[in-house]
């Protein structure tokens, strides 16, 4: 909590601090102090200090992401900008949850600041934008920005989210990114996968856990037309060829109402011949190889063929990624299958 000012006038009686270092004080009574102003108070006004160090930490740990990116460019050099995840997360974009605030600081200006930040190097051509009055890497530089990771489990679903959200095409995503981000294998790879009609990052997980295990690419949002009632249902993954549909069961299907008219639908969707495979969150999360090895289950019934399950998977949905969606994942096993 933000403490009141100490009673003497800090602009009518200067304080040692503010003799000994004039500017720096001054531009210190009109935004939050950082970490290292606070400590060079401390040593010469702890009085003041304390006063600062309230201002500065009430700011940053404010819970909404948006008050504390606005105190991070308050004391950020000229010309920085949010960016990377934190960036993301703004947009709305499929980002991992991280308690650092992204901020990327241009060539020339001093990127030494504070442990509750991460610290990139900015570019004078970024595309930025603004929104709420804060300079942002736009959907686009996000992808660029995030593009240097390995992992196909951050990077398909960041690229499926920025298709969605611009409605960009995916040949355009794919020039842009390469021209910023040349010959980077497993970018390129992220972009073969990558699909506009996926509808949320879990699903897209799903959908990266299946083409790293070897199975073909599903389709994304198919509908089942029930000509015979004229009604149709979309399924979140198909193999229309076998009637096979995977669905994903995220947070929101643990209502009540939701499960109930999930169970109509996936009953209409088996009177229609469908197989339908319930994927839970913490299946996918926690058990990765049953998910594939039930869908090979299912495959194999319709098709007489078990497919290989290429243990490749194993490389990419490792416990780390697992915690880096750690805000997607269910507090308690989820319902039970379908």
């Amino acid at each position: 909590m933000c403490r009141a000012a100490p009673e003497r006038g800090l602009l009518s009686t200067p304080s040692p601090a503010a003799r000994v270092f004039p500017k720096v004080m001054a531009e210190s009574h009109r935004r939050p102090a950082t970490h290292s102003m606070v400590l060079f108070m401390r040593a010469t006004d702890p009085e003041l200090a304390v006063y600062h160090q309230g201002l500065y930490e009430s700011a940053l740990d404010a819970g909404d992401l948006l008050t504390r990116c606005q105190a991070v460019l308050l004391i950020a050099p000229a010309g920085s900008y949010i960016s990377h995840a934190t960036a993301g997360r703004l947009q709305g974009l499929w980002v991992p949850n991280t308690a650092a605030i992204d901020v990327s600081v241009l060539p020339g200006r001093c990127r030494v600041m504070d442990s509750h930040f991460a610290v990139h190097r900015g570019r004078v051509d970024a595309r930025v934008r603004t929104l709420a009055g804060l300079r942002v890497s736009d959907p686009i530089q996000v992808a660029a920005d995030l593009g240097y990771s390995p992992q196909l489990t951050v990077l398909t679903p960041l690229l499926d989210s920025v298709l969605r959200r611009t409605e960009t095409s995916k040949d355009w995503l794919g020039a842009e990114l390469n021209r910023r981000l040349p010959r980077l294998r497993r970018l390129q790879q992220a972009l073969a996968f990558a699909d506009a009609r996926s509808e949320s990052a879990p699903e897209s997980l799903l959908r990266v856990l299946l083409l790293v295990g070897g199975f073909p690419a599903p389709v994304c949002q198919y509908k089942v037309v029930d000509s015979k009632n004229d009604r149709s249902y979309r399924v979140d993954l198909a193999y229309p060829a076998l009637k096979i549909a995977v669905e994903y069961n995220g947070r929101h299907h643990r209502d009540k109402v939701q499960r109930a008219l999930d169970k109509a639908r996936r009953k209409a969707l088996r009177r229609l011949g469908w197989k339908v495979v319930v994927i839970e969150a913490s299946e996918l999360f926690n058990d990765p190889g049953g998910v594939l090895a039930r869908i090979a289950v299912a495959v194999n019934e319709r098709s007489g063929q078990a497919p290989t399950i290429d243990p490749a998977w194993r490389d990419h949905f490792t416990e780390h990624a697992s915690r880096l969606w750690a805000d997607q994942q269910p507090k308690k096993a989820g319902a039970q299958r379908s």
